[in-house]
C-alpha cells in the first residue's frame, strides 16, 4: 500500500519506532538513521548479545539502517540531503535537539516542500512543558490513566504495557497517512506534532466528560480488579487460572440462564444495573464461587460462550505462543535474525486484501548495515565517496 513512499526515521526506542515498524509493514521503504556510534539506544535493551538486542529487532524489523555521527557537521549535512530525497521524516528527539543541528521541520521542509515532518514527544511541540523529557510512564501519569488504575485503597498503577509510547506511534501513523493523502491533492507536505499525553488523554471515554456534566460529583475512581462501574465486568479467578467477564445490562439475563444453578434472576440485590453496581462485591463473590465449580476453565469459558456471553482467559503475553488464535491470525511471529537468531515477535497487526500476510519476519539490519546502499541510492554517491565518509568517522558500522 505503501510502496514507493520513502521514510527517514530519526527515532529511537519505541514511540517512533513502532511507527515506523507500521509504515514499513505497508510497504514503505524505512531508512533508519542511527546516531553514532551506538546507534538507537535500544540496541542496549534486554535481551542483548555482542551485536544488538532482540527488543531492537522486534522494533526495527523490514528496515534499512544508516549509522550517522551527529555531533559532526558533515553528519547533519547527510541527514539533510536524505531529508530532500524523502517523503516522510519520523522524529521522537527532545525539544531543540535537531533544531540545533539545522535539521527542525522549518529547515528541512524549506528545503523539501512536499516532506511531511512528524515528531513525537512526551508533550507535544507547543505548550509550557514542550521542554521537559518524558518516556511512557511520564505520559501515561500526565493523561490520567495512572490516577484512575489499582485498587482502590491502594497506590495508583502504570498499565503493564508502554500504552503511552505505542499509542502515541499509531497516531502519528495514522497522521502521516493522512498527510500522504492530502499531498497527492495539494503537493504539500506538513509538520506533524504529536504528544504521548494527548494519545492516551484521548482513550477516556468517561473520565474527563462525566465529571464535567455532574459539576465534580461523577469521578472514575480506581476498581481493582472490578472493571468501572459495570459489575459484573471484571477479573475472576477459575477453577485453574484467571479470565475476565463483561457482562453490561443487555448481557445480564444471559448469565443469569448461564448461571441458572445461582439464581442471580431471583435475587433482589442485583435486580438493576444500579443495585449490581451498589452490591458488586457480593455479586463478584456469588458468581467467583460458581465458576470455581467448573472442571477447568477451558470448561467454564465453552459453557460462557455457550450463552453468548464477552469472557477471556487472561493470557500472559509470554504464553501467548500456545493459543491457537494468536497463530491463526498472524498475531505471534518468528525473526530469524543473523545476530540474535529466532526471536519470537507480535505479528504485523493490520490485516488488508492489498497486503498479503507475510510468512516470514524480515530480520532487523546491522548498525550501519545500508550505508553505501543508501548513499548510492538516494544521493548518487560512488564507493570511493562513501569511503571517505566512513574514513573521516560521519558514517559508521559494525
Amino acid at each position: 500500500m505503501l510502496e514507493g513512499v520513502r521514510i527517514l526515521d530519526l527515532t529511537q526506542y519505541l514511540s517512533g519506532p513502532s511507527c515506523t515498524l507500521l509504515l514499513a509493514g505497508l510497504g514503505a521503504d524505512v531508512i533508519k538513521v542511527e546516531p553514532g556510534p551506538v546507534g538507537d539506544m535500544s540496541r542496549l535493551l534486554p535481551v542483548v548479545n555482542e551485536a544488538t538486542s532482540s527488543y531492537f529487532v522486534q522494533q526495527n524489523r523490514g528496515k534499512r539502517s544508516v549509522c550517522v555521527d551527529l555531533s559532526k557537521p558533515e553528519g547533519h549535512e547527510l541527514v539533510r540531503a536524505l531529508a530532500a530525497e524523502c517523503d516522510v521524516l519520523v522524529e521522537n528527539f527532545s525539544a531543540g535537539v535537531l533544531e540545533k543541528r539545522g535539521l527542525g521541520p522549518d529547515a528541512l521542509r524549506a528545503a523539501n516542500p512536499g516532506l511531511i515532518y512528524a515528531s513525537i514527544s512526551a508533550y507535544g511541540r507547543t505548550g509550557s512543558k514542550a521542554h521537559l523529557p518524558g518516556f511512557d510512564l511520564i505520559g501515561q501519569a500526565m493523561a490520567g490513566t495512572v490516577a484512575v488504575t489499582g485498587e482502590p485503597d491502594g497506590a495508583p498503577i502504570a498499565a503493564g504495557a508502554p500504552i503511552a509510547d505505542v499509542a502515541a506511534g499509531m497516531m502519528a501513523f495514522g497522521a502521516i497517512n493522512a498527510a500522504l493523502y492530502s499531498r497527492t491533492m495539494s503537493g504539500e507536505g506538513q509538520f506533524i506534532d504529536i504528544s504521548m499525553v494527548e494519545a492516551i488523554f484521548n482513550m477516556h471515554p468517561f473520565a474527563v466528560q462525566g465529571p464535567s456534566q455532574s459539576n465534580g460529583k461523577l469521578r472514575l475512581k480506581r476498581t481493582g480488579r472490578h472493571f468501572g462501574s459495570v459489575p459484573p465486568a471484571g477479573s475472576y479467578e477459575g477453577p485453574d487460572g484467571w479470565l475476565v467477564l463483561q457482562v453490561l445490562d443487555a448481557q445480564w439475563s444471559r448469565l443469569c440462564d448461564a448461571a441458572a444453578d445461582i439464581k442471580l434472576g431471583e435475587d433482589a440485590r442485583f435486580a438493576t444495573a444500579k443495585d449490581r453496581s451498589a452490591n458488586r462485591y457480593e455479586l463478584v463473590d456469588e458468581l467467583e464461587a460458581w465458576m470455581q465449580t467448573f472442571p477447568s476453565n477451558d470448561a467454564l469459558l465453552a459453557h460462557l460462550e455457550k450463552h453468548r456471553l464477552p469472557a477471556a482467559p487472561v493470557v500472559d503475553p509470554a504464553d501467548a505462543h500456545l493459543e491457537p488464535w494468536f497463530h491463526e491470525r498472524g498475531a505471534i511471529a518468528e525473526v530469524d535474525d543473523i545476530d540474535v537468531g529466532m526471536v519470537r515477535v507480535p505479528g504485523f497487526p493490520i490485516h488488508t486484501s492489498a497486503v498479503p500476510r507475510r510468512e516470514v519476519e524480515p530480520a532487523a539490519p546491522r548498525l550501519g548495515q545500508h550505508n553505501a546502499e543508501v548513499l548510492a541510492e538516494l544521493l548518487g554517491y560512488d564507493e570511493e565517496k562513501c569511503a571517505a565518509l566512513s574514513e573521516a568517522g560521519v558514517v559508521l558500522a559494525t
